[in-house]
């Protein structure tokens, strides 16, 4: 999983492997949390919106699950319609 940090004004966008890298790397003031409240935030759940930044938490795609991904897409659309 990877915490995705949005700062809305100016746009900027940092990606973190864990939350606490997050919070060490930005002022909680800044984020709009204490630290105690993002790691009880259910992430999994909800993002975390504040007034300046959204958190997000994901799971990042490699290119083996794009291309699953993609062949169940088309191994639907290539499925025979069902006759009477």
């Amino acid at each position: 999983m990877v915490y995705i940090l949005i700062y809305q004004k100016p746009l900027r966008i940092q990606v973190y492997s864990s939350l606490v890298a997050l919070i060490e790397d930005n002022d909680v003031a800044s984020l709009g949390a204490s630290r105690s409240k993002l790691e009880k935030y259910p992430f999994d759940q909800f993002d975390y919106t504040a007034y300046k930044v959204i958190i997000a938490k994901r799971r990042p795609l490699s290119s083996g699950d794009v291309r699953r991904s993609k062949s169940d897409v088309s191994n639907l659309q290539k499925e025979p319609s069902l006759s009477k």
